[in-house]
């Protein structure tokens, strides 16, 4: 069912903070638009690794960025599916607690969002530009 990890990212309240340490503690590359609720980071052996405003999660997944206190601090992890649907279906039968059905999202992703046992937000996906890896990644011996 899984294909493979799509995506990683930091659940932040302040994501001006965030990506300054990502950027200037840590030295990696952040994609950032001053006041999105969103930065990309650059990482190598990661397909994508976000930071994500909780207020901005909270109005994606339940319509309303008062919400945000339902939306766990931490980290998001996005797992691929074939199709996101029959997977929510199936891990909902196997006790998944999903917070969010099956939804278009305006960046051309379809996700279905749910609760690890721990409280970490997951989902499925299908993520059309994911869908190019091919084989595992390796890393190569230093």
């Amino acid at each position: 069912m899984i294909r493979h990890l799509a995506s990683l990212a930091e659940i932040v309240d302040d994501v001006d903070a965030a990506v300054r340490f990502y950027r200037d503690t840590l030295g990696l590359t952040v994609q950032h638009e001053p006041g999105s609720p969103y930065a990309q980071i650059e990482l190598p052996g990661a397909l994508h690794f976000g930071l994500w405003a909780r207020r901005a999660a909270a109005e994606t997944m339940f319509g309303d960025p008062a919400a945000a206190e339902r939306v766990p601090l931490g980290f998001s992890v996005g797992f691929e599916v074939e199709a996101v649907e029959p997977a929510r279906q199936a891990l909902a039968g196997r006790g998944g607690v999903f917070v969010q059905g099956t939804r278009y999202e305006a960046w051309g992703q379809v996700t279905s969002r749910f609760l690890s046992p721990s409280g970490a937000l997951c989902e499925v996906a299908e993520t059309p530009w994911a869908r190019a890896i091919t084989a595992p990644m390796r890393v190569a011996p230093a």
